[in-house]
C-alpha cells in the first residue's frame, strides 16, 4: 500500500479540529487524523508493507520549466509551499511517529511522492494500493494497481 502522505496529512489537518492537540498544547489534529485513516486503511485492506510517500521536492523545477505555472497558487511570498502555521510544525513529528511505529516512508530529492508512488508501483510486481485524493494517479490503475481515490467530505474510499 503506497500512500500519498501530503494528500492525507492536509485532508487530515482540515477534517480535524485545531482543538486536538498534545499535552504541552501544540495542535497535532493532522498527525491524529493520518494514524487514524492509516489504520483504517490496514484494517480494511490488510496490506503486506505500507509505505508512506513523501514530496521531497513539492514544485519540481522540471515540471515549472515545462509548465511556469505549474502550482503557482500554492507558492507562499518566500517562494516556499504555503501551508498552514499549525500543520508545518506537525509534519516531522508525524514523520517521527510513523519510524517509531516502524512504518516505512520513501521520498527522492526533487520529486514529489507522485512520481515516488508511480516508481514504486510499477516496480512491484505484486498487487499494490495507492492511496491518494490527487486524480493524476488514476493513470496508473490496472488489474495490478488498484487506486483508492479519497473522496471529499468522506472518511471512505473507493
Amino acid at each position: 500500500m503506497l500512500i500519498d502522505a501530503a494528500n492525507l496529512y492536509f485532508r487530515a489537518y482540515y477534517a480535524i479540529p485545531e482543538s486536538i492537540t498534545a499535552t504541552d498544547g501544540r495542535p497535532v489534529n493532522a498527525v491524529r487524523g493520518y494514524l487514524d485513516m492509516s489504520a483504517a486503511l490496514i484494517e480494511r485492506r490488510r496490506p503486506h508493507r505500507f509505505v508512506s510517500c513523501l514530496d521531497l521536492d513539492w514544485r519540481p523545477a522540471f515540471r515549472v520549466a515545462l509548465v511556469p505555472s505549474y502550482k503557482a497558487h500554492r507558492v507562499a511570498p518566500n517562494g516556499a509551499e504555503e501551508i498552514p502555521d499549525t500543520l508545518a510544525p506537525q509534519v516531522p513529528l508525524l514523520l517521527q511517529v510513523l519510524d517509531a511505529l516502524g512504518f516505512a516512508a520513501a521520498g527522492a530529492e526533487g520529486f514529489e511522492a507522485d512520481d515516488v508512488i508511480a516508481t514504486l508501483a510499477v516496480r512491484d510486481a505484486a498487487t499494490v494500493d495507492v492511496v491518494s485524493g490527487d486524480r493524476d494517479l488514476l493513470a496508473l490503475a490496472t488489474d495490478r494497481i488498484t487506486v483508492l481515490y479519497t473522496r471529499r467530505a468522506s472518511r471512505s474510499w473507493r
